[in-house]
């Protein structure tokens, strides 16, 4: 049986979405036991940043943009953000972005998988969110300056209850 053939581009987006981020657990969880939160916490945001500059070149590259595009205006930037979301999102990455004004992104997470994953472990008091960092190192490979708010350290849908951040661009000033 030929599986890739069966299988549509959601089921295969989902296998492969999942693998990763069970991977991300286990490599997270063990470096914690072995190295400690806060080394296991620097390399994770340091990761994490470094694959989202590789992961949104890959998008600039579907997207059919030519190598060395800089970002001219916020639409272009909504654009590509808007896209790399819609490759990534999945059935259990219940996050929600949105474009509420010009030269503002909001991301919210209603549930988390890493909050659960590592409060499920005992972990949730050490951990330092490295979901914004994807965010961040997409908008520093594409040379985009920003302003997140709230700058935080830690998981804030464990001090807040919920989870939203907003970056805001200075695009289009002629």
């Amino acid at each position: 049986m030929d599986l890739m053939e069966k299988l549509n581009r959601y089921e295969v987006r989902e296998l492969f979405s999942k693998n990763w981020l069970t991977h991300d657990a286990m490599w997270y969880g063990s470096s914690v036991l072995e190295l400690g939160p806060e080394t296991a916490n620097k390399l994770n945001k340091t990761a994490v940043q470094l694959m989202a500059a590789i992961e949104i070149n890959r998008v600039l590259k579907l997207m059919n943009k030519p190598k060395g595009f800089t970002i001219n205006n916020f639409h272009e930037l909504a654009e590509i953000i808007e896209t790399a979301f819609r490759l990534i999102q999945t059935s259990f990455l219940t996050f929600n972005f949105s474009f509420p004004e010009k030269n503002l992104l909001r991301g919210q997470f209603n549930e988390c998988f890493a909050h659960d994953g590592v409060k499920k472990y005992g972990m949730i008091d050490h951990y330092e969110c490295g979901a914004f960092e994807r965010v961040k190192g997409w908008l520093t490979c594409l040379g985009v300056s920003y302003i997140m708010i709230p700058e935080f350290k830690g998981c804030l849908m464990y001090q807040n209850g919920k989870c939203e951040v907003d970056f805001r661009f200075d695009l289009d000033h002629h």
